[in-house]
């Protein structure tokens, strides 16, 4: 039985994100396959949540509803209280490439760029003059720690390294919502500490609304909130007592 949560703005303002009865379901050959079964739940501006489920419970397809790189079949979906219907394709593209950034675990880096020129690479689709493209890439690999590294190609960095990269583009246009997806998945243990530690930081010092979705317990708990999936449902929804620190984990 899925298990719901109203969360109130207490500031009068409303949720960044507000999902009310979700469904997806996909068609192969004329044959439904549900995968959504009817989520409820919001996400306020400045939150770390945490969605969490096994293999097949369909986080993934709600990270691509959230991102607009997918629609729901029934339900609602409101980004900053507007529904999908309620943007043009010019629109989502906009908001898809400004005021959402996306971390996904193959990192997706293009080979035979540099660093700085893989991290602006979102910038060539936004409204943000050519001028500023390289200071705020800098900016960006400045914030993950990668300044010394500008010039280098991704075959030249560890797995660390490349994901902390994309954590840069994903914060070069300064977007309201960060997605990462498996973010430490394809790490070792060090440096998906690290990975987490930045992501903490965009959150508690840089006030980044971060949405993350993972399998494992241990990296959820990260976050201040998790959400648990678990066959399309959402199984729970709580708040954190003890959240995990990666500073504090981090072995230097």
């Amino acid at each position: 039985m899925q298990e719901t949560t109203e969360h109130v703005n207490h500031n009068g303002r409303s949720p960044l994100i507000l999902v009310r009865g979700l469904e997806k379901t996909y068609y192969s050959e004329g044959v439904p396959t549900p995968v959504l079964h009817g989520l409820t739940f919001s996400v306020e501006s400045g939150e770390f949540v945490a969605i969490m489920g096994p293999s097949g419970s369909g986080k993934s397809t709600l990270l691509h509803i959230l991102g607009f790189l997918d629609e729901p079949t029934g339900g609602q979906y409101l980004f900053e209280s507007k529904t999908v219907e309620e943007y043009s394709p010019t629109e989502l593209a906009h908001v898809r490439n400004e005021r959402m950034g996306f971390i996904f675990q193959a990192f997706n880096l293009l080979p035979r760029m540099a660093i700085l020129e893989n991290v602006r690479l979102p910038l060539l689709y936004s409204n943000i003059s050519p001028r500023e493209w390289d200071e705020r890439a800098q900016k960006a690999l400045e914030a993950v720690g990668l300044s010394h590294r500008l010039s280098f190609e991704p075959s030249q960095l560890s797995g660390g390294e490349k994901q902390r990269v994309a954590i840069a583009r994903s914060l070069v246009t300064n977007p309201s919502v960060i997605f990462a997806d498996e973010p430490t998945g394809n790490l070792d243990s060090r440096s998906g500490q690290a990975v987490m530690e930045i992501l903490e930081k965009l959150n508690t010092e840089d006030k980044h609304t971060i949405i993350l979705i993972t399998h494992e317990t241990y990296t959820a708990e990260h976050a201040a909130r998790v959400i648990n999936i678990k066959d399309g449902l959402i199984e729970s929804d709580r708040r954190v007592d003890h959240r995990l620190n990666a500073h504090e984990n981090f072995i230097k």
